[in-house]
């Protein structure tokens, strides 16, 4: 046989022998680049990549955020890059790894170098299921690990005291460091069991510090635009965080304007509230904006309609049209609606005839509290219409009131 044979052959062993590895253990850890990611909420071919010095200080965490532009030249996702010693029996490796964030500052995966792995106690590479462990837990914002500190970690181990040694005293500082060992019974749900040290840190630096600077460098780059890109994410999540993020730092085109009023529905009450607390007060002086949110009311549930009205009562006035559709709800089943639409027209001093003949007609309203709101809300107006008289005199005269 010649070299270059057995060459071959030796190359056809050892290639068998990393499959038969990875069949047993779930991965081939160093023949592939190892990443795990979540849908990004807004999409786009990779354009620059620029470095930005960062403020938070973090011990195994580079000083720098790098922003992943679009070629159109909007921010699609951050990444930082971790640098820390694993070690176990006082033999460490390198732990290099790159922590990503979507643009609204939810984790949005990790990222081993090439020929790289993550490892466990005593050095054992993960398992394919193990990274896939470390993914679901990095993707859980309420983990409990944010509560657990750093010293629960491993389990207590209470050492062995002579009676003739002084005992030691803590110097009450957490004392478990990068190294990999047993990991408390109480706490396996929540990290990669032999691997806590890794799970623990990679996930608070995921929800620290870092996290709020990559959603900041987001605010600082949002348009209409881009607030529209990340309400069509897929993640709900995304959508909450453009709508509340709307108010106070973009203009809205009329496209974007017409999105955030799509989603004031009873479909999902959360976005439904994001979307009319978008409404500033610019936007509440336009009669064509009273208009589209009391047109809401008729399809609206209670808690909907609830919003509205408390947004109305933001405004610096009410026009005609809002008004006509704001009175059939004078006359609704619902008491407490009937009452947020009179201090609703009290607040903004509405003295249209046809209105105060609507709120006269609830004087004899079998809610007490409904009948008494209309009465002091009529008797704070200047009352022409004789209907509207008659019905102040005949509630009087029940009541007993000059």
């Amino acid at each position: 046989m010649s070299i270059a044979d057995m060459s071959i052959s030796f190359q056809k062993s050892i290639w068998c022998f990393l499959a038969i590895w990875a069949i047993v253990h779930g991965s081939l850890p160093c023949l592939a680049q190892i990443r795990y990611f979540q849908p990004a909420s807004v999409q786009g071919v990779q354009g620059a990549v620029v470095p930005i010095p960062s403020a938070v200080q973090d011990s195994i965490v580079t000083d720098t955020v790098f922003q992943v532009l679009s070629k159109e030249g909007y921010p699609i996702r951050y990444y930082k890059k971790i640098r820390t010693s694993v070690c176990f029996d006082n033999k460490c490796r390198l732990l290099k790894c790159t922590l990503y964030w979507n643009i609204t500052g939810r984790y949005l995966g990790f990222e081993l170098e090439k020929r790289e792995y993550l490892s466990k106690a005593r050095h054992k590479p993960f398992k394919r299921k193990e990274y896939v462990r470390l993914h679901a837990i990095l993707s859980d914002p309420f983990s409990r690990l944010s509560v657990l500190s750093y010293g629960e970690l491993a389990p207590r181990v209470e050492p062995r005291v002579e009676p003739w040694v002084e005992p030691r005293v803590s110097n009450g500082k957490d004392e478990v460091d990068a190294v990999t060992s047993a990991t408390a019974a109480n706490i396996l749900d929540d990290v990669v069991p032999g691997a806590a040290y890794t799970t623990y840190k990679m996930w608070h630096v995921v929800y620290g510090p870092s996290q709020e600077e990559v959603r900041d460098l987001t605010i600082r780059s949002l348009s209409s635009d881009l607030i529209l890109k990340i309400l069509d994410s897929p993640d709900p999540g995304d959508k909450t965080w453009a709508l509340s993020h709307i108010r106070g730092h973009v203009r809205p085109t009329p496209q974007l304007r017409e999105r955030v009023f799509s989603y004031i529905n009873n479909n999902q009450y959360n976005l439904a509230e994001r979307a009319i607390n978008a409404l500033d007060g610019q936007d509440l002086d336009s009669d064509t904006i009273q208009v589209l949110l009391t047109g809401k009311l008729a399809q609206g549930s209670y808690a909907i309609r609830k919003l509205i009205l408390g947004k109305l009562a933001q405004a610096s006035h009410l026009n005609r049209q809002a008004i006509a559709d704001l009175k059939p709800i004078l006359r609704g089943t619902n008491p407490e609606l009937t009452n947020n639409v009179l201090d609703l027209f009290t607040s903004h001093r509405i003295t249209d005839d046809d209105v105060s003949q609507e709120v006269a007609a609830l004087l004899t309203n079998q809610n007490n509290f409904v009948a008494r709101n209309a009465y002091k809300y009529l008797m704070a107006l200047p009352v022409k219409n004789q209907y509207v008289a008659g019905q102040l005199e005949s509630y009087q005269k029940a009541h007993q009131q000059n």
